[in-house]
């Protein structure tokens, strides 16, 4: 009896087997299981139809937690997957990458956090103005993993932001999100934001200050100022900015902005609370990547048909440069090697990285040949490349030396040539003229005072100072004066002193228009042995004048010259300190822009 009872229970639940497997239409065929199918696929271990085509196949869903609980049995398991809940997305297990894969159709959702602290909100909000392109949050994130995002950042004032993209790359990044809408009210809008579809809780909140209409004013781009130091390479900060005066005629919001230029540009927003001249100011951003000059074009958003667009210039820190100096090394400076000359030169007053520097500079690499070098170091010297080279008292180059220094100019090097030796003169202008014609002799002895001329010239008129019209002087020995010159320079002065009334002729400075060389017929135009730059009580000696009470900055002799031709003893004012200085900052930018070691 009992046996009969356990067939009979087989027999029952085979019976309810076959039912069941009946129900779904099961079929075993060649090894392939069909359900509500009589013919599963051969090439399947597993072949499920829908019926009535309208229903899917559930596979194990997991949190991801759940599935990172999942112990791993390596290689049994490689290929196992299931559904993943928190990415939605398809997982299986890669023995080869010994990790869970994603197979979401794309990249699947990223897994990333906002950084609030660097999210910024860009443009200019305007009640009434359609936002454009340029209103946008610039928002800061950190990605653990690559894949696609959805931002959207929404206020209660008519406009929001919404942004989706796809993540390619983990750590940190940033990204933009465009703006859309018109702001309907004048006041501060915090922004909501949420990140796929979480939100995202800043403290403080993005917040976006909505302004009032503009107002009407006028700008004076001829007053403004660009404060800050820019170098090539270095992001702009808060010092640089461009302070602009305006008139404001009728209140209102503002919105300047420059066009971009070289990587950089500027821009400044706010409300009018008063009308008539005030200054605003204008932030900066970006990168320089040349030293050019850069010319910004200034548009405001002024009402009532008043301009709305001038320019201003930025100017680039110019990288340090090489000086090859070649005279006799004392403390009168004649070659600027030593001496106040050259403490000019060093001057972050003068040439510096400072905001209130003449010339925006990272300064000077200096060396010196001395007095008397051999014509092979000269030559191994000048193959070397110097940016600049200086030639002060006692040098004497040969003719052979002279086509050297020449060869030189013409592979875009700039010489300045102090110098009070006719032999010397000669072979240098010979050389660099290619002039055998040319000649030169002593003019009038210490204390002479020579006329500039009125040229509108950069060492005339440079950033130092304005010697048009006013005078050199001559120190200790006799000047030289050069003839036979017909084209090709611009004559800075005479062989005529002022207060001498002996006739002479011929040229006393010049600069050439051809290559990058200056030339003053006087050894001694750097001369003061005074270390603190102080004028030196002598007045037919020692010319230069630069005290560093003011940071060696160059200034005139106000008592010098040698009595003759009704002028007095020391009644004469002379700029040897300002010329010098012009012409440094002349060959600085020559060196940068058009020298030997330009790219």
């Amino acid at each position: 009896m009992e046996t009969n009872s356990t067939t009979a229970k087989i027999k029952v639940l085979l019976l309810a087997l076959i039912l069941v497997f009946g129900q779904f239409y099961s079929q075993i065929q060649n090894g392939a299981v069909g359900i509500n199918t009589s013919s599963p696929n051969s090439n399947s271990v597993l072949d499920v139809v829908s019926g009535n085509n309208n229903k899917g196949i559930l596979i194990p869903r997991l949190t991801e937690n759940q599935r990172n609980a999942i112990i791993i049995n390596r290689p049994q398991d490689d290929g196992l997957t299931i559904y993943n809940t928190t990415e939605d997305c398809f997982n299986y297990w890669s023995l080869a990458d010994d990790e869970w894969k994603s197979v979401c159709g794309q990249l699947g959702k990223a897994v990333f956090t906002v950084d609030c602290s660097n999210t910024t909100v860009m443009g200019t909000y305007v009640k009434g103005r359609e936002l454009t392109n340029s209103n946008y949050l610039n928002i800061s994130v950190n990605v653990t993993k690559i894949g696609n995002y959805t931002i959207s950042g929404t206020t209660i004032n008519g406009y929001n932001f919404y942004g989706t993209g796809t993540f390619l790359n983990t750590g940190v990044q940033t990204i933009q999100i465009a703006g859309q809408g018109t702001p309907q009210n004048v006041q501060t809008d915090d922004v909501s934001l949420t990140a796929n579809g979480n939100d995202v809780t800043c403290t403080p909140a993005v917040s976006v200050n909505v302004l009032s209409p503009a107002g009407s004013y006028t700008m004076s781009c001829g007053s403004a100022v660009a404060n800050g130091v820019y170098k090539v390479g270095t992001a702009l900060n808060s010092s640089n900015t461009i302070t602009l005066p305006i008139n404001v005629s009728s209140l209102g919001s503002y919105t300047i902005t420059t066009n971009t230029v070289d990587g950089i540009s500027f821009r400044g927003s706010g409300t009018f609370t008063s009308t008539g001249n005030q200054n605003i100011t204008l932030g900066g951003t970006g990168t320089p990547s040349s030293t050019a000059v850069k010319t910004i074009t200034i548009t405001s958003d002024s009402q009532g048909g008043v301009p709305t667009t001038c320019n201003v210039s930025i100017i680039v820190v110019v990288p340090k440069k090489t000086v090859l100096h070649i005279g006799l090394e004392s403390a009168y400076g004649y070659s600027a090697f030593t001496g106040p000359s050259r403490s000019l030169m060093d001057s972050p007053t003068n040439f510096g990285t400072t905001a209130s520097s003449i010339v925006k500079y990272e300064g000077f690499t200096h060396t010196s040949l001395g007095n008397s070098p051999s014509s092979a170091s000269l030559q191994a010297a000048l193959n070397a490349k110097p940016d600049i080279v200086i030639i002060g008292y006692n040098y004497t180059p040969n003719a052979t030396e002279a086509g050297y220094i020449a060869s030189y100019l013409n592979k875009k090097g700039i010489v300045i040539a102090l110098t009070d030796d006719t032999g010397t003169a000669q072979n240098l202008f010979r050389g660099i003229f290619s002039d055998p014609t040319i000649s030169a002799s002593n003019g009038s002895g210490a204390g002479s005072v020579y006329a500039l001329s009125n040229t509108d010239d950069p060492i005339l008129n440079g950033p130092f100072g304005d010697v048009r019209g006013k005078n050199w002087g001559e120190d200790a020995s006799t000047t030289v004066n050069i003839s036979g010159l017909t084209s090709g320079f611009i004559p800075y002065s005479y062989a005529q002193p002022i207060n001498n009334a002996t006739a002479r002729t011929g040229i006393s400075g010049l600069r050439s228009s051809n290559v990058s060389f200056i030339w003053f017929g006087d050894g001694g135009f750097l001369s003061n042995e005074n270390a603190n730059g102080n004028p030196y009580s002598s007045n037919t000696i020692e010319p230069f004048v630069a005290p560093s009470s003011g940071g060696y900055f160059p200034v005139q002799k106000a008592t010098y010259g040698s009595a003759g031709n009704g002028y007095s003893a020391g009644g004469m004012q002379v700029q040897n300190s300002i010329l010098f200085a012009n012409m440094i900052a002349w060959a600085v930018k020559q060196a940068e822009f058009s020298g030997i070691n330009t790219q």
